[in-house]
């Protein structure tokens, strides 16, 4: 028996995946939960798993291409057909056998009854062809229809080559009511670009699509680049790329986003870190320390751990505490969250960010880690060591984000008495709408006051 294998769906409102890579080719035996494929959407790389045992009879998809979610992309055969084939004639024998004894028992106890009922047999002369002519003719015309469908929809995949193009440009296609096998692409490898469904949809004229189509909410002109093309190239915007552009944008259009600057003595943090690190195997940095510190001020300050339901005007209060840390990979920025850190210990935290940031610099972790944040921080002395300020982009819907700059040792009056500390710039962009800034003033005190004596962390934890 074929078993249809559809694309599953990914979550987080994705509605197509490009198949990165095949693991299996048709013939292969494979066993249920063993790995097929990968595929790529807007946030991962995820694998395929199995969902039944047997062999590979077909793969519907080629590698590169992007399928909608519920399209079929393997059919296994699992060596089930004779059985099921037996089984359902014999059901069929029984329900046959059935439904002949229940004729035969009826029409005896009906007698001369029925024969004698004309009204009744000519009811069912007449009645029988009404049923069936209209049928007949909704089959034809539906088959007819279908044929011309089908026809539509298959001739671009008839042809010698397959289209390459990222999932946000398939879309951008489909919205343009473009046919993407009409379009040459100008990309690496013939990818088609969005400015060749552009140039197709204006019928030779290279048109580049409004911030309204992009972002409804913004309200200003596009840009157009006019670049010397022997000296300069051009790529689609997508992917993990394409999503960040997005979300950026939106957070910076739909919130009122305002950032303040601190300071705060790293002293004792610094002590505190060198401390943890002798004592467990794991390594220790200093941000999943400051991702403990934020959680009491969070809980003291539950404005800053809500959100603001632009579709309904309200304001969600999370009684939950769920810390992202913005990541830097090939890609670009991703956010995995630590979900319910206030139950978890700074070492399980340590541990927990290791695992996560190693699958998002792979592309490997699951959408589901990095989604339902409540609060983020960013750390801004990865790389460099002449950055002191930053201003952080807000993960919208949450309200804020703490940046973290490098701690460095700058002179301080202590007491009347010039003395050189240890100290760590931070900086908290927040959501005007929702955040005063008093508020946000305190909120940073309440983590600052952790930061700078770990008595007072270790009691609020």
């Amino acid at each position: 028996m074929s078993y249809e294998f559809e694309l599953p769906d990914p979550g987080e409102g994705l509605t197509e995946a490009e198949i990165e890579q095949w693991h299996v080719e048709e013939g292969d035996e494979v066993a249920e939960d063993d790995v097929l494929g990968e595929v790529e959407t807007d946030k991962a790389v995820t694998e395929i798993p199995a969902p039944i045992s047997g062999t590979i009879q077909e793969i519907t998809a080629e590698e590169g291409e992007t399928v909608d979610v519920g399209t079929v992309i393997v059919v296994f055969d699992t060596g089930d057909e004779a059985e099921d084939e037996d089984t359902e004639e014999a059901e069929e024998t029984d329900e046959s056998t059935e439904e002949s004894e229940d004729e035969e028992a009826e029409a005896e106890q009906s007698g001369d009854e029925t024969e004698d009922t004309e009204t009744g047999e000519e009811a069912t002369e007449e009645e029988e062809p009404e049923e069936e002519e209209p049928e007949e003719a909704v089959t034809e015309a539906g088959t007819e229809d279908e044929d011309e469908e089908i026809d539509e929809s298959e001739e671009p995949a008839t042809g010698d080559e397959r289209v390459f193009a990222a999932p946000s440009t398939r879309r951008y296609a489909r919205e343009e009511g473009v046919d993407l096998a009409a379009v040459d692409g100008s990309g690496p490898d013939g990818r088609v670009l969005r400015d060749d469904i552009d140039e197709q949809a204006g019928n030779g004229e290279a048109e580049t699509g409004t911030i309204e189509e992009l972002h409804p909410s913004v309200d200003i002109e596009p840009t157009a680049i006019d670049e010397d093309e022997s000296r300069s190239e051009r790529r689609d915007l997508s992917g993990l790329r394409g999503q960040i552009a997005d979300n950026m944008t939106r957070s910076l259009t739909v919130t009122a986003q305002l950032t303040s600057g601190f300071e705060a003595d790293a002293t004792e943090l610094v002590a505190l870190k060198e401390r943890l690190n002798e004592k467990h195997d794991v390594h220790i940095t200093y941000t999943p320390i400051l991702l403990k510190a934020v959680v009491p001020a969070l809980k003291e300050f539950p404005l800053v751990n809500a959100s603001i339901d632009d579709s309904t005007g309200e304001i969600v209060e999370k009684h939950y505490y769920n810390v992202g840390f913005a990541t830097h990979t090939e890609d670009g920025l991703m956010v995995p969250v630590i979900k319910d850190i206030d139950g978890k210990s700074i070492v399980e935290v340590a541990e927990e960010m290791t695992e996560l940031a190693e699958q998002a610099r792979e592309r490997s972790i699951d959408v589901a880690d990095m989604q339902d944040g409540t609060f983020t921080v960013t750390n801004l002395a990865l790389d460099g060591e002449h950055r002191t300020f930053g201003t952080p982009v807000i993960n919208h819907p949450e309200a804020a984000i703490m940046g973290i700059g490098p701690i460095g040792e700058k002179p301080i009056a202590v007491d009347g008495d010039l003395e050189v500390r240890e100290q760590v710039p931070l900086s908290l962009s927040f959501d005007h709408r929702l955040i005063d800034g008093v508020t946000a003033n305190r909120f940073m005190e309440h983590v600052i006051e952790a930061i700078e004596d770990p008595d007072v962390l270790l009691s609020r934890l």
